[in-house]
């Protein structure tokens, strides 16, 4: 069942000005959003994904293009018991990526549809899109995926506390960072005497969960904020952090820092191979000999240093890290976990760490999460507050919600000039032809959210749509079509069908040359199917090709095959194109390396775009 979820701008959780300022501030923009929500992830100023549960029910990925206003569940297809993080790739194409707990990750080539990874972790906290590809934090090292979250790859670090990673950072290929720690109480039993099972996020942020009726039934969950006192203390426990560095895409580490008795890392964010961050925390009441929650820095190849530390209570938390450039960044936790005034800690830089100032905004009772910057000036946050329910977060420099008059209607086109209209084009909108047919057209640019104007010519039924881009990857709108009765048959224009069905309203050519040159926008279309058909092709090689002749479940898939190699090579002849270079109704190829208990097995499969996928695979 669809379930859409309202959120309510309490007013009282910021102090802002009524008018717009020209320094962004963070506000609550709702105060309890979720009974468990960590993650959080932006491609825009408006479209978000993030998890929602209200404690009794299934833990659910939502979805936002309103900047948080409404949030609709999506459809899921894999393995969702309790989302932990969230990560998408900005930019026009919509790429989204999650992990938690028990298997919990997912990966969506639309932001509507989710399907399970493979090869992920069994436990994470931390995913990040970056550099071209997605990364998992294990407790055990470093997940990479080429393949925007349907294919891992993991690669182990010689941790000196076993199974104790935590959050992960890579900023190119080569250059990977892996923080790591523990703190006393998270060596105690996971089993409460209840029966119910304890994440322990952080030393002072746990998420507590119970299956009802089996495997398959319900998930009832809650999360707790503050010291944890647990049943049985650990006699030896103590505090560790690790960080730790690969200069050859995970092949080999190097250690960083190694500390016990003093604190252990939570995140870390870099904006480049040589400016990275990583926040991490200790506190007085455990046992940590230095107590108060740090920002570590990596500048200029391997050298570290501590720029920060907080402890002004003996409780401060830092968990969170955001890089916004080489200069400014942010990092976010609280003066005190569970403290129901204690000020949130926005601690923001614009130095390079040299100096810290805690831009709250006087937000009281949260303790910051996650983080999701959609540029220097708006983010969104994820916190826990005092009431043990989590909360959602924006900076913004907008003006806080407030009774004002209502904004004169913006002036309608003149219904003499309607857009897509006949060339010439008026102002503001490209004359083109577009690859596949011989017609032209008028194509207004698409807005930043992917919006188009709906005022076509008179009698017209086709959709307008944000559907064609230039060389420069400019993207413009034209009036989506299925047949010529939906154009604007007065002034001649004719649906030229491009795919499946589909085309776009033209007008006959003139025979003079136009401005732009558009083509359809192929290229996420081509991605979807390439990932769908990797998924198709590995699960048949695991059991048509498998060494050893034995059967495999789905639950083996994960641990029984990756990618040697993924070319990414798509080939028309001899030439090799680009995803954005992809057109329809061509065949192309592609090579894919697959791992099969330890052996490459170099694989080939063709396809073509158009109407119907053929596909056929061969061995070489």
């Amino acid at each position: 069942m669809t379930r859409i979820i309202g959120s309510a701008v309490l007013a009282a959780a910021a102090v802002a000005s009524a008018s717009a300022s020209a320094t962004p501030e963070w506000r609550v923009i709702d105060n309890a959003f979720s009974a468990v929500t960590i993650g959080i992830a932006f491609k825009d100023d408006k479209t978000g994904w993030t998890s929602h549960t209200d404690g009794a029910s299934k833990p659910v990925i939502v979805r936002t293009q309103d900047g948080g206003s409404t949030w609709k569940e999506v459809n899921t297809s894999g393995i969702e018991i309790l989302t932990m993080g969230v990560t998408t790739m900005t930019g026009p194409l919509t790429r989204v990526a999650t992990t938690g707990l028990l298997g919990s990750s997912l990966f969506s080539l639309d932001g509507d549809h989710f399907k399970q990874s493979l090869g992920a972790p069994l436990v994470s906290q931390d995913i990040k899109f970056q550099a071209g590809q997605v990364t998992i934090a294990s407790p055990d090292g470093v997940c990479f995926s080429t393949t925007s979250g349907l294919l891992y790859d993991c690669k182990k670090v010689p941790l000196k506390n076993k199974g104790t990673g935590r959050y992960a950072a890579a900023p190119s290929k080569d250059i990977v960072f892996l923080t790591a720690g523990t703190w006393p109480s998270r060596q105690s039993n996971n089993t409460r005497r209840d029966g119910s099972q304890v994440a322990r996020l952080t030393n002072a942020v746990r998420v507590v969960y119970n299956k009802k009726n089996g495997a398959n039934g319900t998930l009832s969950s809650k999360l707790e904020l503050g010291m944890e006192q647990v049943d049985a203390p650990p006699t030896n426990g103590t505090y560790t952090a690790e960080l730790w560095k690969s200069s050859d895409g995970g092949k080999t580490w190097k250690n960083l820092i190694s500390d016990e008795g003093k604190f252990y890392f939570n995140d870390i964010s870099c904006f480049d191979e040589t400016h990275c961050i990583a926040v991490g925390e200790g506190f007085a009441q455990d046992g940590s000999t230095q107590p108060g929650a740090r920002v570590y820095a990596t500048r200029w190849q391997d050298l570290e240093e501590l720029d920060h530390q907080e402890n002004s209570t003996g409780a401060d938390s830092l968990m969170a890290a955001y890089m916004v450039s080489q200069t400014e960044h942010w990092v976010g936790g609280t003066t005190k976990s569970g403290g129901l005034t204690a000020p949130a800690l926005m601690l923001h830089s614009t130095d390079g760490g040299k100096s810290y100032k805690n831009e709250n905004n006087n937000i009281l009772g949260q303790m910051v999460t996650a983080f999701s910057f959609v540029s220097s000036s708006h983010a969104y946050a994820t916190s826990v507050n005092a009431m043990q329910s989590c909360s959602l977060l924006e900076l913004t420099d907008a003006p806080s919600p407030s009774p004002s008059p209502s904004p004169s209607p913006s002036p309608s086109p003149s219904p003499s000039t309607p857009e897509y209209e006949k060339p010439p084009c008026q102002a503001g909108e490209a004359e083109a032809s577009v690859t596949g047919t011989s017609g032209k057209l008028c194509a207004p640019p698409c807005s930043a959210s992917g919006s188009c104007p709906q005022n076509p010519p008179k009698d017209v039924t086709a959709t307008p749509a944000c559907i064609l881009k230039d060389q420069s990857g400019n993207q413009y709108c034209a009036l989506e079509c299925t047949k010529t009765s939906e154009c604007d048959q007065a002034g001649g224009s004719t649906c030229s069908i491009l795919q499946g069905g589909k085309g776009v309203c033209t007008y006959a050519a003139s025979g003079e040359g136009f401005q732009t040159i558009l083509t359809r926008v192929q290229s996420e279309k081509a991605e979807e199917l390439v990932v769908e058909l990797l998924g198709v092709l590995l699960q048949a090689l695991l059991f048509m090709q498998a060494e050893s002749g034995g059967q495999y479940s789905e639950t083996d898939l994960p641990t029984e095959a990756s990618f040697c190699e993924f070319r990414g090579a798509f080939v028309e002849g001899a030439r090799e194109l680009s995803l954005n270079q992809l057109e329809p109704r061509f065949l192309y190829l592609v090579r894919v390396d697959l791992a099969i208990r330890g052996s490459c097995h170099p694989t080939h499969f063709r396809f073509f775009i158009g109407s119907t996928v053929l596909l056929a695979t061969t061995s070489a």
